[in-house]
C-alpha cells in the first residue's frame, strides 16, 4: 500500500497496527490516539488517513478535522479519543546533520551499526523519524533492522 514501508506490510493485513507515515502525520498536528482508537477505524478510513496529504497548515487542519469526525462515531469508546499533545517545535529528524542522541545509544546497546552522517542526511524526513521512533526507549525493536535494511543502513 502507498504511504507504508516494506517493513511495516506483514502480508496480512498491514494497517492493523498504527504505521508509521501515521505517527508521522500525528505529531505533525499535535494528536496522539491510542491504538484501540486505530482499531475502531474500518479500513477504508485508515487508508483515507494514510494517503491524506499533511504537509501544508491546512492540510494539518483538515486533517485534524477529518480524524476527530471518523473517531467521533465511536464517542462510546472512551479508548477511541483524541488526545492533543504539544507539536515538537525542533524534532530531532528535522535534523539531517546530526545524529540523535538516543538514537545512537540505543543501536549501540542492540550492537547495531550507527549510519554515517552522509547516510542519515540522504534519508528522508519520516525515514529518520521512524528510525527514531524505532530506538526509543522501551521499544520492543521488532521492525529497526528490517528497516534499517529497507533505508540502505544495513
Amino acid at each position: 500500500m502507498q504511504g507504508l514501508f516494506e517493513f511495516e506490510q506483514d502480508g496480512r493485513y498491514p494497517l492493523r497496527r498504527i504505521p508509521m507515515i501515521m505517527r508521522f502525520n500525528l505529531d505533525a498536528c499535535g494528536i496522539r490516539i491510542s491504538l484501540t482508537a486505530w482499531i475502531t477505524l474500518s479500513r477504508d478510513e485508515r487508508e483515507e488517513l494514510v494517503v491524506m496529504p499533511c504537509e501544508s497548515e491546512s492540510d494539518k487542519e483538515l486533517y485534524r478535522t477529518r480524524i476527530a469526525a471518523m473517531l467521533a462515531q465511536h464517542a462510546d469508546n472512551p479508548d477511541a479519543a483524541i488526545e492533543l499533545v504539544e507539536i515538537e517545535a525542533a524534532p530531532a529528524w528535522k535534523n539531517s546533520a546530526t545524529l540523535p542522541r538516543n538514537m545512537i545509544e540505543s543501536l549501540q546497546e542492540l550492537g547495531l551499526p550507527l549510519p554515517d552522517l552522509a547516510q542519515w542526511a540522504a534519508l528522508n524526513d519520516l525515514q529518520r523519524f521512524a528510525l527514531i521512533k524505532l530506538t526509543r526507549s522501551g521499544h520492543k525493536n521488532a521492525n529497526l533492522l528490517p528497516a534499517m535494511k529497507e533505508f540502505g543502513l544495513i
